[in-house]
C-alpha cells in the first residue's frame, strides 16, 4: 500500500479547499491533513481544525487568526498570522 501523503491545504474554507477535504475524507488511510490556510474564515478553519488535527492554521487576517488561536487553545494546533 502507497505511504500516506502529507497535506497543506492552501484556501481550505474555500469550495476548492472544502471539495479537496471531502476527497481526503474518501481515503482517511491515504492522505493526512498538516496545515490549514485561509484568509478570514473563523469558525469554518476552527472546525476543520477539530476535525483533522492539523500541526498549524494560518490566516492572512490577524485578527481573525487571533480568535482561531483563542478557539484552538489547548489543542496543540500552531496559529499562524499574517499574509508572509
Amino acid at each position: 500500500m502507497a505511504s500516506t501523503k502529507h497535506i497543506a491545504l492552501l484556501g481550505s474554507t474555500g469550495s476548492i479547499g472544502r471539495q479537496t477535504l471531502d476527497v481526503i475524507d474518501s481515503f482517511p488511510d491515504r492522505f493526512r491533513v498538516v496545515a490549514l490556510a485561509c484568509q478570514r474564515s473563523v469558525e469554518d478553519v476552527v472546525a476543520q481544525a477539530k476535525r483533522y488535527g492539523p500541526k498549524l492554521v494560518a490566516m492572512a487576517d490577524e485578527t481573525a487568526a487571533g480568535r482561531a488561536a483563542e478557539a484552538l487553545r489547548g489543542s496543540g494546533i500552531e496559529v499562524a498570522a499574517g499574509v508572509d
